[in-house]
């Protein structure tokens, strides 16, 4: 009886199986570039370098821009509804005088009222102004709005140029307009350039009076501002009479008045010696 067993030399012997190791956090099959314990590679200053740089660049390009929306050129542009008193370069020259001040010279500090005050003291005629600062552009927009020359203000010490405000503009010889008709002032006023001689509506009715008047083909001889207020006096080349306007009133239906006496006078023939009045509306007075 054998002590031991004998072997199967026809079977192989068997080996230990291979074990595929455990995924942990200390160990994976792939290891993670996420891992805090993976050494990464250092970045490059060179590329640290450039990124600074194009930071400091995009800031300086967003600052140059910022300043460059500040700033204002001492040159505005001007634009403006008449150019009858004064060319656009005499307007020019003053605004750039006002925009070249220190204080003028960016849109935080700019003070577009005393701009417009020294336009407006210089040149009576601008009866209002606006300054346009545009976002992205330095050069700033004047504009002006002219009020347009009605006539000639005359009296026995000066003559002067009166605007559709009414303001005294200046002597008439000192501006290249012709033509204007002459109002004669026996009021007693003293006008002085500058001032306001009377108001925007009572400029409206001798225009209005003057152009009916010359819609009618009536030759006006002249027209007066008299002593007593609120009263126009006009006179004609063909008649010796002269005709009493109320400066309060409604110019149309007093010239319609006018019109319609001159025509019933000139039918029969017997004119008013000395005046006709139709300061009343739809009452008419003669003498």
């Amino acid at each position: 009886m054998a002590a031991f067993s004998k072997k199967n030399p026809s079977r192989a012997p068997q080996t230990r199986s291979q074990r595929t190791p455990i995924n942990t956090y200390y160990r994976s099959k792939e290891k993670s570039s996420n891992s805090p314990f993976v050494k990464k590679p250092a970045k490059k200053p060179v590329r640290k370098f450039i990124l600074v740089f194009l930071d400091l660049i995009i800031l300086a390009i967003l600052v140059l821009g910022l300043l460059y929306s500040l700033a204002l050129k001492a040159s505005p542009v001007v634009e403006a509804n008449d150019f009858s008193y004064h060319t656009k370069a005499t307007y020019a020259a003053a605004g750039r005088v006002q925009f070249g001040r220190f204080q003028n010279r960016n849109k935080l500090t700019f003070n577009e009222t005393s701009v417009i005050k020294a336009l407006q003291s210089r040149f009576p005629e601008i009866s209002a102004a606006q300054v346009e600062l545009p976002f992205f552009s330095e050069q700033p927009v004047l504009h002006l709005t002219v009020a347009e020359p009605s006539f000639i203000l005359s009296s026995s010490k000066s003559s002067l140029i009166v605007d559709s405000a009414g303001v005294a503009v200046g002597p008439a010889a000192s501006f290249p307009i012709k033509g204007l008709p002459y109002v004669i002032d026996d009021s007693g006023y003293i006008a002085k350039a500058g001032s306001q001689v009377m108001g925007s509506d009572a400029v409206d009715f001798i225009n209005s009076v003057m152009n009916q008047c010359r819609r009618a083909k009536i030759p006006i001889a002249s027209l007066v501002l008299p002593a007593q207020p609120q009263e126009l006096q006009l006179r004609t080349k063909d008649s010796g009479y002269y005709v009493k306007f109320y400066l309060g009133g409604d110019a149309l239906q007093e010239t319609g008045q006018f019109l319609a006496a001159r025509h019933h006078f000139s039918q029969i023939h017997q004119p008013p010696s000395q005046y006709l009045d139709v300061r009343v509306s739809g009452k008419i007075f003669y003498k």
